[in-house]
């Protein structure tokens, strides 16, 4: 019988054993899984908290881009009236040197009144004025009728002539250079600048011709070629 408790005895000591290491493996596992549920929930706090701030630092970004976009049209809408400025501003003196370009060309009539060409007559003496090689044209007006500038330019010359008393020569800065020949006393002075229409001479009873020709380039031109008549 003490052989039988002895064995009994061991057997129950073997088995508390088991049980106790079994006890301590189910705490360990369950502070374990404690600890690693733990870990766990802190990562998907931390995850969340990053979702958090990258949807708030998304939401940020979406406004400023907004805002960026409102700021871009803005600028876009000033560029193109600033455009549409140079751009008109462009074409207002492109058409002012086109005008200014087109005051400068010598066809206005060189009279301020009526006049009378006496190329074509039998008069002599206004047949020897008439130099064909400079193709002069010769009007005759009467008193109280002035000699003015076809074009704007700047008096080339002011200075004696043998056949008219006196010569007038304007360099229009395009290559024309008008020229006026009368007995007068001359109203402008070299070096002047002058518009279209500018007084050169006045005419009276005793200086009723005047001879006009043009130059393009030195070469002689037909002034009736380029003489705008109005009227």
């Amino acid at each position: 019988h003490h052989r039988e408790f002895h064995i009994r005895a061991g057997a129950v000591g073997a088995v508390s054993v088991f049980a106790f290491a079994l006890f301590v493996a189910a705490i360990c596992y369950v502070v374990y899984s404690s600890i690693t549920l733990s870990d766990s929930m802190e990562r998907s706090r931390k995850q969340l908290d990053q979702i958090a701030q990258l949807k708030e630092a998304n939401e940020q970004l979406e406004l400023e881009k907004g805002e960026l976009q409102s700021e871009i049209a803005k600028l876009e809408e000033t560029v193109s009236i600033l455009s549409d400025t140079v751009n008109q501003k462009v074409e207002a003196e492109q058409a002012l040197e086109a005008e200014k370009e087109e005051e400068h060309i010598p066809k206005g009539f060189p009279m301020s009144g009526t006049a009378q060409i006496k190329e074509e007559t039998n008069d002599d003496e206004a047949q020897m004025r008439a130099s064909e090689e400079r193709k002069e044209i010769i009007f005759s007006a009467a008193a109280g009728t002035n000699v003015i500038s076809s074009g704007a330019g700047t008096v080339l010359s002011v200075g004696e002539d043998v056949e008219y008393g006196n010569l007038i020569s304007i360099d229009h800065g395009n290559g024309y250079v008008s020229v006026y020949r009368n007995s007068g006393n001359p109203m402008v002075k070299e070096g002047n600048e002058v518009t279209r229409g500018a007084i050169l001479y006045v005419i009276d009873d005793e200086n009723t011709d005047t001879g006009y020709s043009i130059r393009k380039d030195d070469t002689y031109v037909d002034p009736m070629q380029l003489i705008e008549i109005n009227g």
